[in-house]
């Protein structure tokens, strides 16, 4: 009697467990899901200054350089959202190469842009992070089939 009540105590408290895991998780997706959604919503505007306030985070940017950055990333969303439009839409692979190496020209431009006006320690910070990024987004793109 005693095992048969231990054994019910013991698969009871699992499933309890497993129901709690299970609700965290989905918790935690909504939020994460819930983030990305609300990133996907905001104007050019509201992208260009978070932008901003991001790298006057990670590189000590003054509030001159925050302005001037803030203004050439809503230059460069302004030019790639036309060619986010149409990427959605049907697209031809050279379609697609052409859009994407379009894209490329406006991000090379805000570099360019942006790199003129950060002092030299911001320069070398600001390399560091694309390279993390260009490094995380490769890893990240390791899982998928090509």
């Amino acid at each position: 009697m005693k095992k048969l009540i231990l054994s019910l105590a013991l698969v009871t408290g699992l499933a309890v467990t497993a129901q709690v895991q299970s609700q965290n998780n989905t918790d935690a997706n909504s939020a994460v899901t819930s983030k990305k959604a609300s990133k996907k919503n905001l104007s050019p505007e509201e992208k260009a200054k978070h932008q901003a306030e991001k790298a006057e985070k990670e590189l000590t940017l003054t509030a001159e350089q925050k302005t001037k950055w803030q203004s050439a990333s809503l230059e460069r969303i302004n030019a790639n959202e036309p060619m986010r439009e149409k990427m959605k839409g049907s697209t031809t692979p050279e379609d697609r190469k052409a859009l994407r190496s379009q894209a490329k020209a406006n991000d090379d431009k805000f570099v360019a842009t942006v790199i003129a006006f950060l002092t030299p320690d911001q320069k070398t910070k600001f390399e560091q992070l694309k390279k993390d990024m260009k490094a995380k987004h490769k890893e990240h793109g390791k899982g998928k089939m090509h």
